[in-house]
């Protein structure tokens, strides 16, 4: 009988969500919620500047939303991103937010995959090559699709610089991957993920519009899927949209664990 419950994996994934922020992002963290402002390289439609990503409160909502309300002001932004999971508190958060106008920007599904030694992982279809990002030039590769896939503002070179120092030294440490697909020499998919112990979480895929439904996708997520069963995860945890990544993770042997939605308020 597997001992990854449905609670034992939203708390695994709460875990690493808990990782500190690195470089470019700003964060304000207290007893009552965490509040993340990305870096503007990162920003995408997909992608809004500022978000609650997880709170747990006996405060009254109102005060803990003022609160909220101030930092965004402060960081010259009109609205923030506020997500509502299985373990935010109280569990009228959700009620709240609708009645101060929140609208929902998205909702993801948490899935998991166990992996076992019979695990099928897959070869990647014909026409596609899969490399391991460790090099300038895969990196190129992989940015490339990063900047036009997700619609983000192009990398400078300072930028290239510290993002290969930090593949260099993930690769030494094994404990992040990244993968890039090439269909015909062109760089069309990419995707990461991360170990820690027993678990590999998969992040940051994505293809290009053009190259899509034609297998690179699958290609992707096969060689992550493969790379973190190799240095010991016993399962894969990750986010997906119902109608885009979800669809794909579940016929390819994830299983849904629950829902989160995020809701889009003004501040001002």
């Amino acid at each position: 009988m597997s001992h990854w419950s449905t609670a034992r994996i939203i708390e695994a994934l709460a875990a690493l969500d808990q990782a500190s922020v690195t470089d470019g992002f700003e964060e304000v963290s207290t007893a009552h919620y965490r509040l993340i402002r990305y870096p503007q390289r990162l920003l995408s439609p997909t992608l809004p500047a500022a978000q609650v990503i997880w709170s747990s409160t006996s405060l009254p909502l109102d005060v803990v939303f003022d609160e909220v309300a101030t930092s965004i002001r402060e960081w010259g932004l009109d609205a923030v991103h506020w997500w509502v999971t299985s373990t935010t508190r109280p569990p009228e958060t959700e009620t709240y937010l609708l009645a101060r106008g929140g609208v929902v920007s998205d909702a993801i599904q948490i899935l998991a995959r166990e992996l076992d030694v019979d695990s099928e992982l897959g070869d990647p279809s014909d026409g596609i090559k899969v490399e391991l990002v460790r090099d300038e030039r895969s990196l190129r590769a992989a940015m490339d699709v990063e900047t036009q896939g997700w619609g983000r503002t192009p990398s400078d070179d300072q930028e290239m610089v510290g993002r290969l120092a930090e593949v260099l030294e993930d690769l030494d440490s094994a404990t992040r991957f990244q993968y890039v697909a090439f269909i015909e020499g062109s760089p069309v998919a990419t995707g990461c993920c991360r170990v820690e112990g027993e678990v590999g979480r998969l992040y940051g895929a994505v293809t290009l519009p053009e190259f899509r439904s034609r297998g690179a996708y699958q290609a992707i997520l096969a060689a992550r899927l493969r790379q973190i069963h190799d240095v010991g995860a016993t399962i894969a945890l990750t986010r997906g949209r119902p109608l885009t990544s979800g669809r794909i993770l579940v016929k390819s042997g994830f299983r849904v664990h629950g829902e989160e939605r995020c809701y889009r308020l003004a501040v001002n």
